[in-house]
């Protein structure tokens, strides 16, 4: 990666390519469960439906997702590094006035972007994700009159390099230069890529809760806080196992509802049966004011892009987990301000965990916390890095305390080695 990949400053920012594209791509339902990524003779490709709006008409679009027979399809992991991904990039976007063609970024810049802590296993993690994800193809997927009709295929990133380079502390360091596909190049400057709460993203704790949730901000967005879909199709996009009964469907949906419901994500949903078909259910939900607290958000900003506002004279909202200093406790801000103190630098790309902290846990905890962590490095009795130590620390402490967001479910992905 001696040479930097061209730009695209001449291109015209055209709403083209991928199925009417004006969407959030990680809303296309391509996300698997764990262990369900994996291609097989019977899932070389599936076929998914998202709702869409064109000429006022709410639009059903099937896409069919074919993933790379070597890496499988992304997996709700890839869902967590590519809402990283776009967030780098919407960064640049408040920062630059545009979105970049071409992002380079190393892989602990993606890794502290999920709220987590770099490590070895998860620079892997990087690294499998852009090779998933560059190995996927998207086709808009049509039937006429029985046959096949005229299908367009499209890739997500156009291009991408990786490079490896030692660190001060003799470890692998990997950098990642990505260049964009046309297409989702121009959508992001298009402002269509939607605001999403990564607060409320980063403290779901059940992987089939994230890709519910993910789901249905297309749905609702649709219908105005409002959605449905037969069971069916949301087994297929969830990429859930299809069960016949009421009693095993409530069994299969109904953890991931009342972790959305009660973070306010969801108002309310049920379950339906159909009539008219046998072991088929509709499922109706009810957006919460989560969502719909951060749809009004959108809205506001989009009415300045219409308006053709200049970008850098927009008044842009700040990333939900990034509370801004002004909103925050006078303790709140002590406290962050010893964190960066004690930690000996104020990284960007990790102020979304620091903030996770200050927003989750209590000041005599967050004292204490540091101080045992402080006392700790005076007797030298830390074998990395400050940082990192006091991650661990505070991850421990909301596994202890049983806090959202801090399970011991995710502990084999969150913990510090």
């Amino acid at each position: 990666m001696d040479q930097s990949l061209q730009k695209k400053e001449d291109r015209a920012l055209a709403r083209k390519g991928l199925i009417y594209s004006e969407l959030s791509v990680s809303e296309i339902p391509m996300w698997q469960l764990p262990g369900k990524g994996k291609v097989t003779p019977d899932s070389l490709s599936k076929i998914v439906f998202r709702m869409t709006e064109m000429n006022g008409q709410m639009v059903k679009v099937p896409i069919k997702v074919s993933p790379s027979a070597e890496w499988g399809y992304p997996t709700v992991l890839d869902l967590e590094y590519f809402r990283a991904f776009e967030r780098a990039l919407t960064m640049a976007w408040q920062r630059e006035g545009m979105v970049p063609d071409v992002l380079r970024i190393s892989g602990r810049e993606m890794i502290r972007l999920t709220g987590k802590a770099p490590n070895g296993e998860r620079q892997k993690e990087v690294r499998d994700f852009f090779e998933r994800m560059s190995g996927l193809q998207l086709v808009a997927h049509s039937v006429k009159n029985g046959k096949r009709g005229a299908r367009q295929g499209v890739h997500i990133f156009e291009r991408f390099d990786q490079e490896e380079s030692p660190d001060d502390h003799n470890e692998p360091r990997w950098a990642h230069e990505i260049r964009l596909a046309d297409w989702y190049w121009a959508n992001l400057n298009n402002f269509h890529c939607h605001i999403q709460d990564q607060q409320l993203f980063l403290a779901l704790q059940r992987d089939l809760t994230k890709l519910l949730y993910q789901h249905l901000h297309g749905l609702f967005r649709v219908g105005r806080g409002a959605a449905s879909e037969p069971y069916s199709e949301l087994a297929v996009n969830l990429s859930l196992k299809r069960l016949s009964s009421f009693s095993e469907v409530s069994r299969q949906l109904g953890p991931a509802h009342e972790e959305l419901v009660a973070l306010g994500f969801i108002g309310q949903w049920k379950i339906d049966r159909v009539s008219s078909t046998r072991g088929e259910f509709t499922v109706t939900w009810e957006a919460g004011p989560a969502w719909h607290q951060v749809y009004c958000t959108e809205q506001q900003l989009m009415q300045a892009v219409e308006q053709g506002i200049r970008r850098e004279d927009m008044l842009l909202p700040a990333e939900p987990e990034l509370v801004s200093s002004l909103e925050m406790s006078e303790d709140a801000m002590t406290v962050l301000k010893e964190i960066y103190d004690f930690v000996g630098n104020h990284d960007h790309a990790f102020e979304p965990f620091w903030k996770k902290v200050v927003g989750s846990f209590t000041s005599p905890v967050r004292r204490r916390v540091i101080a045992e962590v402080r006392e700790l490095a005076m007797s030298r009795q830390i074998r990395t890095t400050r940082a990192r130590a006091l991650v661990s620390a505070f991850q421990r402490e909301g596994q202890r305390q049983g806090l959202a967001g801090w399970s011991k479910s995710d502990a084999s992905r969150k913990r510090v080695r």
